[in-house]
């Protein structure tokens, strides 16, 4: 999320609780508050929540993720047996591969098939940093990736394609636009698709496969970190469309579909946005927000269910504001208010945290 740049020249006084230490600008304890000295702006935060036409992105398929749907992907995801067995496999070639995916999955549910082929996939391809910094890609064939281990996301799409093709189960390769490593939407709209994954039929309703995102992310040293994600396992067209825009609209597979302009607009989700049941009510389904009407100070608003805890940091240019955010919980009106002043003129980038209270690392 980003800051716009503002022509307000007050002097900005850095947020700083009490009882807070300065070593960076990620709030780490929660205030409960019904007035506060940046907090109070009552009139315009009512405006926010009564904003009656939030955009609301619905799946074309109502019938897709249905409660017994969504019991079975889980008891797939959740099958320990599933993972050491997969993890034992040194298969010396595709078909030994296949074999052992029949061999696994005979007499399962179509969707533990698909969840075999996916863990298999994010627990031995790596993802090809080399070739994607000197755009030198190798072979991204089912072949090539299998026999290097390696691929970029057209790789881990034709790798899935190939294996659901053997198994007879319906898989196309989607072509399209994602926010990945190094997206920055103020550059604007990319000109060529710059990305792959997979859309399955199950059951006579199509879902998405992200198996690269799946496998792991790129660090800030642009190193593969292994990291099973399996979020992007059958993951939700309403969710995805966040990050991932099909150049083909009918893979959105949504019921409105959702064009450049906007998509580029929408805020960059990560999992656990969905995951914690996050709402944004400010900025309303924007990636930008401006500093508030005479203040020096931009406000996002979040509702978060009672056992989600928030904090924020701000950044220029990759570099940490200290003391730059602020996270409170507004008690009477049940919402998370984050706060961002930005050091100088210009766009920042706006970061959000969320956790559980039980949970001991933050998301």
């Amino acid at each position: 999320m980003g800051c716009r740049q503002s022509n307000i020249v007050h002097p900005i006084n850095k947020f700083k609780k009490q009882g807070t230490k300065d070593e960076d600008s990620t709030v780490d304890d929660t205030t409960t508050t019904q007035s506060n000295t940046y907090l109070n702006d009552d009139i315009i935060i009512s405006k926010f929540l009564n904003v009656k036409d939030r955009i609301n992105i619905q799946v074309a398929d109502s019938q897709a993720f249905n409660k017994s749907f969504i019991h079975q992907r889980q008891q797939a995801v959740n099958n320990t047996s599933y993972r050491k067995t997969i993890e034992s496999w040194k298969p010396n070639s595709l078909q030994q591969l296949v074999q052992m995916i029949k061999s696994l999955s005979n007499g399962k549910p179509i969707i533990d098939r698909h969840w075999i082929i996916f863990y298999w996939i994010a627990h031995n391809i790596e993802y090809d940093t080399v070739a994607l910094f000197t755009k030198n890609y190798a072979d991204q064939s089912a072949e090539g990736v299998f026999r290097t281990k390696k691929g970029v996301c057209a790789g881990y799409g034709n790798i899935y394609k190939y294996l659901c093709d053997q198994l007879q189960m319906p898989c196309e390769v989607v072509s399209g636009y994602a926010k990945g490593y190094g997206f920055d939407n103020r550059k604007g709209a990319p000109i060529e698709t710059d990305h792959a994954w997979n859309a399955v039929e199950i059951d006579g309703h199509w879902y998405l496969i992200e198996s690269t995102w799946g496998a792991g992310h790129l660090n800030d040293k642009k190193a593969f970190e292994r990291e099973l994600k399996s979020y992007y396992f059958l993951a939700r067209p309403n969710e995805m469309i966040y990050h991932h825009l099909p150049e083909d609209e009918k893979w959105q597979l949504l019921a409105r579909s959702i064009k450049m302009d906007e998509y580029m607009q929408m805020p960059k989700f990560y999992p656990p946005y969905f995951e914690l049941n996050l709402e944004l009510i400010n900025p309303s389904n924007q990636a930008h927000v401006d500093l508030l009407p005479d203040r020096a100070y931009a406000l996002v608003v979040i509702h978060a269910p009672d056992d989600v805890q928030l904090s924020c940091g701000i950044e220029y240019n990759y570099i940490k504001i200290k003391n730059g955010s602020l996270a409170q919980f507004n008690n009477e009106k049940k919402i998370w208010q984050l706060l961002f002043a930005p050091e100088r003129t210009g766009q920042h980038e706006l970061n959000v945290f969320g956790k559980r209270t039980s949970d001991t690392e933050s998301s």
